[in-house]
């Protein structure tokens, strides 16, 4: 992907080089840029299109990513307002918009709601200083995400993904948040320990996971971030089984949900040398099939690998806090709506999955109506 990228770059150069006035390799050289997560190039690029009268929805929807990309959230949701203005229908400016409004922390005149079409006024979710009504009992998360491997190259969106997540979560009312980032192996045992202690006595209890993963022998593993896995037997000893994160839920009384985004493409697979014939190494994750009354979400389905990207956050994370704050939306309905979205900006590339099952005698709402 990325020398895909370099060379977009290449082409566009080449392209203004010989028309220096021409806003559509301009407006291309930025989408190059952002695949890159350079920045600063992107917004130059994205800026010197507009400039050059092409004041069309992809310049600054571009523009606006860029910003994003360098956390200027205020100044990109401007931008993306510019962007509705142009198409107030359409669905990546709208579901972005909304996630740099999430992260922008406090309310702000300046983040006020585009005027759109009441089909994408229904897509609109809390901001973090809201709270939407949820339901009784004790609701409590963990949310992890690792970013900074120290074998491999870091990931930028983990951290960033955890963030929002957890930023939804106590938008529509969740009692306690535990974000966690960078974990060791011990670290991470730790942190999903304590946490299925503290899930003796709640109604829900999720755990979403942000980082590598990785599938051997059938069996699904969190990668932490001080894991080598030089040859496969060092899985066993450098990972944590994604059954833990599945027991840690386990002391819920009525919802127990694990989300795992944590299906990208896994750089430690080409490293890993094969010492056990026998014991397969598999792309993306295996599907699990979890005990009744625990539901488990896999940002790509079995076998398949998430993106990470072209902004600040992945294309499974942006869709999940979309939905996240929708008022009667219920659980099993809420996932089938994150499948679709991703699908949509991802030109389906990547199908998000849930295993599992619930009790059929009760329905589950992030936000009641």
């Amino acid at each position: 992907m990325k020398g895909s990228y370099e060379l977009a770059v290449a082409d566009c150069k080449a392209s203004i080089a010989m028309r220096s006035n021409y806003p559509y390799a301009y407006n291309n050289l930025a989408s190059a840029y952002l695949g890159l997560r350079k920045y600063d190039e992107a917004l130059s690029a994205a800026e010197k299109s507009i400039q050059l009268k092409w004041a069309f929805l992809w310049s600054h929807l571009n523009r606006a990513r860029a910003l994003s990309g360098l956390g200027q959230r205020e100044s990109a949701a401007n931008e993306y307002r510019a962007t509705l203005a142009i198409d107030p229908n359409n669905a990546e400016a709208n579901a972005e918009y909304k996630v740099v409004a999430a992260q922008v922390a406090g309310p702000s005149d300046k983040l006020r709601p585009p005027t759109v079409s009441p089909s994408a006024a229904s897509l609109e979710t809390a901001k973090p200083s809201q709270t939407v009504a949820g339901p009784t009992g004790r609701r409590i998360a963990l949310i992890i995400g690792n970013s900074a491997y120290q074998s491999v190259p870091t990931l930028p969106n983990p951290i960033r993904d955890a963030s929002l997540i957890a930023r939804m979560l106590k938008a529509v009312g969740f009692s306690e948040i535990r974000v966690e980032t960078d974990l060791s192996r011990d670290a991470l045992n730790r942190a999903l320990l304590d946490f299925s202690k503290a899930t003796t006595d709640a109604e829900w209890a999720v755990v979403y996971y942000s980082g590598h993963g990785i599938e051997v022998g059938g069996l699904d593993y969190l990668i932490p971030v001080d894991a080598k896995l030089q040859t496969d037997r060092d899985v066993d000893f450098e990972t944590v089984p994604l059954a833990l994160a599945i027991s840690s839920v386990d002391s819920a009384r009525k919802l127990r949900l694990v989300i795992m985004d944590a299906c990208r493409s896994n750089p430690f697979i080409s490293q890993m040398k094969r010492t056990i014939a026998t014991r397969s190494i598999g792309r993306g994750l295996a599907a699990i099939e979890p005990e009744p009354g625990s539901l488990v979400v896999f940002s790509a389905k079995n076998g398949e690998t998430a993106l990470d990207g072209e902004g600040a956050n992945s294309p499974f994370a942006i869709a999940l806090a979309n939905r996240l704050a929708t008022p009667g939306l219920e659980v099993r309905r809420l996932f089938d709506l994150v499948r679709d979205d991703v699908l949509t900006a991802t030109g389906k590339r990547q199908q998000p999955f849930a295993y599992g099952s619930l009790s059929g005698s009760e329905d589950y709402y992030f936000a009641v109506k």
